[in-house]
């Protein structure tokens, strides 16, 4: 079967680039675009002005429109003028553009449903990376980062009787060349991440506190946005850092704190972390329950008992740095996702569950 084109559409209100990483579904869509031609496919991307993707470009938002943050480390949430814009811009685009058996890729959910509106109905609309709201799904063809946030998804539209055998569950993918891997360790752990109390930073504090080793806190935001006074003194804030400084932090740390509170989708710091060599401490839910083997990468907690004890186990080197890295790189590997990407597409696009080739 011939590869047809792929019409990525990104965030709206973002920029799709290496060089805003706090996006993680620009971050998403950038890996995909740079992957996927080596399956055959030729990808167009519709987005805004500066961003930079290795792929043929399409101009949708310009730099008057929205002016790209100076702060690299800027979250760029969701703007609804942008997502009208974008969309009244990009639906008479796609309709010349996208022909019979192509793939639109929509990289952040129903705010590209008023885009598709005219598609072609012999393509294919897809979301292949939901790890957004399950409310804002809109595509008849998905891929969930995680079978957590999938059934999730069935749970909330109350499709526990009638599944979809086209939608897939596929991670988020990783360059393990981005990431340094360091078995031997410093004494420190980190969270890094945003500064929001959902993400369990008061339990990360508490932890390190309570066994007496240091905490580095690498955000663009500072903890005394969720009520801190002041600094406790084992805890050190560094702010927002970038891609080379990020990957030093993540090699030298004893062990990654990442206990949030919600439900993680997928937790793309955990592979990161794993990647560079590092354990983690999670929450026992959402995608840690497939990504973190407990035990092995690192431990999974129930109650603050279980955190100080798993600390504990991880300072005296019960997890191996070896064994962290292994399990991320063969799993979460760009060519290993992304041919699953592309035998998901496969798939639909044979439109017969019963043909096997």
């Amino acid at each position: 079967m011939s590869s047809p084109t792929i019409h990525v559409l990104p965030n709206p209100s973002g920029i799709t680039s290496e060089r805003y990483r706090t996006d993680a579904f620009g971050i998403a869509a950038c890996k995909f675009i740079k992957c996927m031609p080596r399956h055959g496919y030729q990808v167009v991307h519709y987005g805004h002005e500066s961003s930079t993707v290795d792929c043929e470009h399409v101009t949708v938002i310009t730099n008057q429109d929205f002016a790209p943050p100076d702060d690299p480390g800027a979250m760029l949430y969701h703007r609804q003028d942008l997502t009208d814009l974008y969309c009244e811009r990009v639906r008479s685009m796609l309709a010349s553009r996208v022909k019979p058996g192509d793939i639109v890729a929509s990289f952040y959910g129903c705010a590209h449903q008023g885009a598709v509106r005219d598609v072609s109905s012999d393509a294919f609309v897809t979301e292949p990376a939901i790890g957004y709201p399950v409310d804002t799904v809109f595509a008849p063809y998905r891929a969930f980062v995680s079978y957590a946030w999938m059934h999730y998804y069935y749970g909330h539209h109350r499709q526990l009787m009638t599944p979809n055998w086209y939608d897939a569950v596929i991670p988020n993918a990783f360059d393990p060349q981005e990431f340094h891997y360091q078995s031997r360790k410093s004494d420190y752990f980190v969270y890094l991440g945003r500064m929001i109390s959902t993400k369990g930073i008061d339990l990360a504090i508490q932890v390190t506190q309570h066994i007496g080793v240091p905490l580095v806190i690498a955000s663009s935001g500072r903890i005394a946005e969720i009520g801190y006074a002041q600094t406790p003194p084992h805890v050190e804030e560094i702010g927002y850092v970038d891609q080379a400084q990020r990957r030093a932090l993540l090699a030298g740390a004893r062990c990654l704190m990442a206990p949030t509170y919600y439900i993680e989708p997928f937790g793309n710091i955990v592979a990161e972390a794993a990647l560079s060599g590092t354990p983690v401490l999670t929450a026992d839910w959402g995608g840690f329950a497939e990504n973190v083997l407990d035990g092995v990468t690192g431990y999974r907690c129930r109650d603050f008992d279980a955190f100080v004890k798993s600390a504990q186990l991880i300072v005296g080197g019960a997890i191996k740095s070896r064994a962290c890295r292994q399990h991320a790189e063969t799993h979460y590997n760009l060519e290993t996702v992304h041919a699953q990407m592309h035998q998901w597409f496969e798939r639909i696009r044979r439109r017969n569950f019963y043909h096997v080739t």
